[in-house]
């Protein structure tokens, strides 16, 4: 089947101004979820190109509220519908350390977000479990660690700690196969709504799915 890269997707981010198509990913996600809140704190794992900075920038509002995007290709903000609220680092997530990260923002936020994938292999089996691997990261620097593990780099006072606020939401990409509904169920004590989506923005030969935690659960630690 041949793709069709030039779709309404990809003309109406050119007509609006967004960086690319994903931009609409997470709109259609913000309007039926409200992940983003006006004046919130907003982590972006994943960031390059841009288009979520853009829509996260949005959904804050008008006054308040920041945006810290990170990714390990170098970001340039857009020049359109990002302000000097949004920031980006050059970071590998997999290697991010809390302490070092708390210098650099105030280490709580009201919404992680995370558009990470792996570089495909051309194996679907390999491709969803390195997919898996990214959002467990994602879920991890967000929330901490759920099975009861504590990784000592978010660790803090001898209680699991990850850099989303109590009550936060999380959103996430996933490549849909073998272990991607058990990872939405190990979400599922930890927020108090779990969703999946499918945007219609996503490309009908994708595998791609979004999961979505609502309100971060109190955590308690035995």
């Amino acid at each position: 089947m041949k793709r069709n890269i030039h779709d309404f997707y990809f003309k109406e981010a050119k007509r609006l101004g967004y960086i690319a198509r994903s931009a609409f990913k997470l709109q259609e996600i913000q309007q039926r979820h409200r992940v983003v809140q006006k004046g919130g704190s907003v982590l972006d794992l994943g960031c390059s190109p841009g288009a979520w900075l853009q829509i996260a920038c949005r959904a804050l509002g008008p006054r308040g509220g920041n945006v810290l995007g990170l990714d390990l290709k170098p970001t340039p903000l857009p020049i359109r519908h990002c302000d000097h609220r949004v920031h980006t680092i050059q970071q590998d997530a997999t290697e991010l350390d809390f302490y070092d990260f708390s210098k650099l923002h105030p280490p709580l936020f009201t919404t992680v977000l995370s558009d990470m994938c792996p570089d495909t292999s051309g194996s679907a089996r390999l491709d969803v479990s390195a997919s898996l691997e990214l959002a467990q990261t994602a879920l991890g620097i967000a929330v901490g660690d759920v099975n009861g593990t504590v990784d000592e780099a978010f660790e803090q006072g001898g209680q699991r700690k990850g850099v989303l606020r109590q009550g936060g939401n999380f959103v996430v990409k996933i490549l849909e196969g073998s272990g991607s509904r058990e990872f939405g169920e190990l979400c599922k004590g930890t927020f108090t709504k779990v969703v999946w989506m499918r945007p219609k923005a996503t490309r009908e030969e994708s595998r791609e799915v979004y999961l979505i935690g609502l309100r971060l659960r109190k955590q308690v630690v035995p």
